[in-house]
């Protein structure tokens, strides 16, 4: 049972709730194994790609979609892993993460979308501010206006703010979708279209999770470090049944 580690009422308030030791040790070893198995994949990439149902999208110098990578195989964002990995696609019904969306007042949660965000060592850019609900549609968004949903970042190598740890704006998830959040690149950061007052950017170690509204803003930084910065992002929809 989760118990305690659900706080719902600082969730509501704040936006987010961050879970030490989501994942245990064997379950990010091999998320870690399968995240290094599809980066393989991609050695040689030097533009966006796709590998059967997998997409790849490559790191930038500048930090914008469609541009060269800064070298073959720089990765920025890797989505649906589960089309490719085993590992992947059993966190996208992890029984740990369904119950803390459970506990958070999600029914019947359901993943609609899942990715790895790598960030290179010195050469990984930040990501704009911005609010998950305004990149969904169709089924997925429908439910997500009819039955909620929650966001989930797991950890798979330490994170924080010197190597572009995630990054909330808390308490923003309850002024509404802010317009102008559609530029997703590195050239802003559009931290102006939102209140910062509240910004926090948890230090996370491997098998740490975020738990957080698909309407609270947030974004990250660039990795300044030598390190590896790694993590998997999860977004569950509710559903009437």
């Amino acid at each position: 049972m989760i118990g305690s580690e659900v706080d719902v009422a600082s969730y509501a308030t704040e936006g987010f709730l961050v879970v030490r030791s989501l994942l245990d040790a064997n379950t990010i070893e091999a998320l870690q194994q399968a995240t290094d198995e599809l980066e393989a994949m991609a050695a040689t990439f030097v533009r966006d790609a796709a590998v059967g149902r997998v997409y790849f999208e490559v790191q930038s110098a500048s930090g914008r979609k469609r541009e060269p990578a800064i070298f073959p195989g720089a990765l920025r964002k890797i989505t649906s892993p589960s089309k490719a990995s085993p590992a992947f696609h059993a966190l996208r019904g992890s029984e740990r993460i369904i119950e803390f969306a459970t506990a958070l007042g999600i029914s019947s949660a359901r993943c609609v979308v899942d990715q790895i965000n790598p960030k290179l060592p010195v050469h990984g850019s930040g990501f704009p501010f911005h609010q998950d609900a305004a990149f969904l549609h169709g089924v997925a968004l429908r439910d997500l206006e009819a039955f909620g949903g929650v966001n989930v970042v797991v950890a798979l190598d330490p994170a924080d703010e010197d190597n572009g740890g995630f990054t909330v704006l808390a308490r923003t998830h309850t002024s509404g979708l802010v317009p102008g959040q559609y530029r997703y690149d590195a050239s802003q950061t559009l931290e102006h279209r939102f209140d910062t007052t509240h910004r926090a950017v948890p230090a996370l170690a491997p098998g740490d999770a975020i738990f957080f509204s698909p309407w609270l803003a947030h974004g990250s930084g660039p990795n300044r470090s030598e390190r590896r910065r790694r993590i998997a992002t999860l977004w569950f929809v509710g559903s009437g049944s």
